[in-house]
């Protein structure tokens, strides 16, 4: 037995790998289209650029797996049964509920590692993620250029003369207050400064003027500091488990549908392979029919899940995906191998 169950595995795992690695590829160059489509906003050099696509790992395995298993399933049962492989190891007195139940060990282990990304990893990535696209657009609108008009920093317009990273020389910054008073703000020297995702201008050594159409003040300062008054998305987030205990509605339904295509794995096995296991003199390999049809229905499931939103939704598909399992597996390969 222990034979027989390593040419299951390594057959499994052969026609797995061969279908994963190129879904993968696939899915990660949208992925980096998208991050690409952000360069029009913000500059990020090479690591930058892994560092926002490792982000995405989590979300491109969780989209992936489920689909590269129910592929690799009835591909592998397929190949299998018109090469009579499967023929031989029955005539040799082993049943296909043992072969199944091997697969079974895979889709347990893959729905766990499935239900690990969804619930823990891929909150904590997102978060990462829009965290770090934040601080590259607040660095984005630190980008001055020495000797051009026209640049912002927050409501301020903003002109120097000279640059040394964040160093800068004989500045000038423009503003129009509430009030409809013109200010200007002279300076020597001054620096932007990076504390924690928190950007500021400090100008040094300076004079300011305010002025409207009948009075002009003026003030000498040592220091100013100038916060950039634009808002970003907030984002607040302690841990993955109190992101779904503290979720809204919509952020619930998903939640469904994280446990739902989670366990994918497991509620699909005995279906495909009740469709996959054939007789060759009499069937023929459609296994691309079975592919697209089970991915199809399980996956339009858990769209309907998550629009509904409704427990019972959740716990019917469940039970509706087991009983068919059982049923199909018994008329069709249990009766018979």
């Amino acid at each position: 037995m222990g034979r027989v169950r390593w040419y299951i595995v390594s057959n499994f795992f052969r026609t797995f790998l061969t279908l994963f690695i190129p879904l993968f590829f696939v899915i990660s160059l949208v992925h980096v289209v998208k991050i690409a489509a952000l360069t029009h906003k913000i500059e990020i050099d090479l690591a930058e650029l892994l560092e926002m696509f490792s982000y995405f790992i989590p979300t491109i395995l969780f989209y992936t797996l489920p689909i590269s298993f129910i592929a690799a399933v009835s591909s592998m049962f397929f190949r299998l049964s018109m090469d009579n492989e499967l023929v031989a190891l029955f005539a040799l007195g082993i049943q296909s509920g043992y072969i199944v139940r091997i697969i079974g060990y895979i889709a347990l282990t893959l729905s766990v590692i499935l239900l690990f990304l969804s619930l823990l990893v891929m909150p904590q990535s997102k978060h990462l993620f829009n965290q770090f696209k934040n601080n590259k657009l607040k660095e984005a609108r630190l980008n001055i250029i020495p000797n051009q008009l026209g640049q912002k920093f927050g409501n301020f317009y903003i002109y120097l003369k000279s640059k040394n990273e964040n160093d800068l020389k004989d500045i000038v910054v423009y503003n129009r207050d509430k009030e409809g008073n013109n200010q200007i703000f002279i300076a020597t020297q001054g620096k932007i400064i990076n504390q924690n995702g928190l950007f500021w201008l400090e100008l040094y050594q300076g004079k300011g003027y305010t002025y409207d159409h009948d009075t002009l003040k003026e003030i000498e300062y040592a220091k100013m500091s100038i916060f950039d008054s634009v808002e970003f998305d907030k984002i607040n987030f302690k841990n993955s488990m109190l992101y779904w205990g503290e979720a809204n509605e919509g952020v619930k339904r998903q939640l469904f549908v994280m446990i739902f295509t989670s366990l994918i794995p497991i509620l699909s096995l005995y279906i495909v392979v009740s469709f996959s296991i054939i007789n060759p003199r009499y069937q023929n390999n459609r296994s691309f029919l079975v592919i697209s049809l089970n991915a199809t229905i399980f996956y339009l499931t858990a769209t309907i899940i998550k629009r509904e939103g409704i427990e019972v939704y959740f716990a019917l598909a469940i039970l509706a995906s087991i009983a068919a399992s059982a049923y199909l597996f018994k008329k069709r390969i249990g009766n018979f191998y």
